[in-house]
């Protein structure tokens, strides 16, 4: 294996692989980066079991092969290199690679390159499509309701229900509960659920672009995969049965409220401000056309009046505050 590659897009890709490797892992293969030559082009690619990333990018190919380097050292190494093109030639028998920049060199010994699991694609079930854009859209308006406790690992995934052109997007942690509907392609024109873990979803749309080109999404039972613009990333769904969340979404109300979302948002962090660990608890009084809205921590005490439009009932409620901060800021009203 023997390329030129341009520093920043050589790191850039490296980076945004990186998102999947696993330094903790006991196998010490998974701490790595595969980097496979061949034509015009490299693909690099790390795995942690549960998730995989694969991208690849136009390099000067001298001749092509594959290495697998510790992602740590390679990625510190490629950040501090002077702004120009690298060469990076690897030793098939001894499976180190050398990285030529100017008249300087350095050489990273790396791993067998055939105990690399392989990140792939696999058979499908079903094949949709939705724009970026979207997609980033609605995993930031639903993904913030899911656990982070691993002990219950069914509530650490967004529940994606597809009904053909219909799907359903729900997480909860059992103390909230975020819910989106909306249109999708669906090829297939099939129904299924999918739990898919919120980590996955935070770092899909950490490495996909913000434009209305379309991400390509396929799954089966055990996994997902999202291709986008040379881009591809495999996940493990959970497996579990994820609640009847639909017996707590409320089929009517008696209170309808309407003011300005950026004033109840910044009242509830400034009440976030009181408690260094935890979340206050926000105490609203709904009056005639008021909210008052008050915080009590040892901290001290939080005091204040929102104007709103109400319809129905006056009303008295508390919320935790960080919990009523996150929705509104997933919100796209103003």
């Amino acid at each position: 294996m023997k390329f030129i590659a341009d520093r920043d897009n050589l790191l850039h890709a490296l980076q945004l692989v990186q998102r999947a490797v696993s330094p903790k892992n006991p196998m010490p293969i998974l701490s790595g980066i595969k980097f496979e030559v061949s034509k015009d082009r490299i693909f690099l690619s790390a795995t942690d079991l549960n998730v995989g990333i694969k991208c690849s990018l136009p390099v000067e190919v001298l001749s092509p092969g594959a290495a697998v380097l510790p992602a740590r050292y390679i990625i510190d190494l490629i950040r501090r290199l002077p702004g120009l093109p690298a060469i990076i030639e690897s030793d098939e028998i001894t499976g180190s690679v050398r990285i030529k920049y100017g008249q300087s060199e350095a050489v990273i010994n790396g791993f067998p390159v055939e105990e690399f699991p392989e990140v792939s694609l696999s058979d499908s079930k079903v094949n949709l499509s939705i724009s970026e854009k979207n997609l980033k859209d609605i995993v930031r308006q639903v993904v913030f309701a899911a656990s982070s406790d691993e002990n219950r690992p069914v509530y650490n995934g967004v529940l994606f229900e597809i009904y053909g052109r219909q799907v359903v997007a729900v997480a909860t942690d059992t103390h909230r509960l975020a819910w989106r509907r909306f249109s999708i392609e669906n090829q297939e024109n099939i129904d299924i659920k999918l739990i898919i873990p919120g980590k996955t979803l935070n770092d899909l749309v950490k490495i996909i672009g913000n434009s209305e080109d379309n991400i390509k999404i396929t799954a089966n039972d055990k996994k997902v995969y999202f291709i986008s613009n040379g881009i591809f990333l495999v996940s493990r769904l959970i497996d579990g049965q994820f609640p009847n969340y639909q017996v707590v979404v409320p089929k009517e109300f008696t209170t309808r409220v309407t003011l300005k979302t950026s004033d109840l948002a910044e009242a509830a962090e400034r009440a976030s401000l009181l408690e260094k660990e935890g979340s206050p608890v926000i105490n609203i009084n709904l009056q005639e056309n008021v909210i008052l809205l008050t915080a009590n921590t040892e901290a001290g005490r939080l005091s204040e009046e929102i104007p709103v439009y109400r319809e129905g009932e006056a009303i008295q409620i508390a919320f935790n505050a960080r919990y009523l901060s996150e929705a509104l800021k997933a919100t796209e009203s103003e």
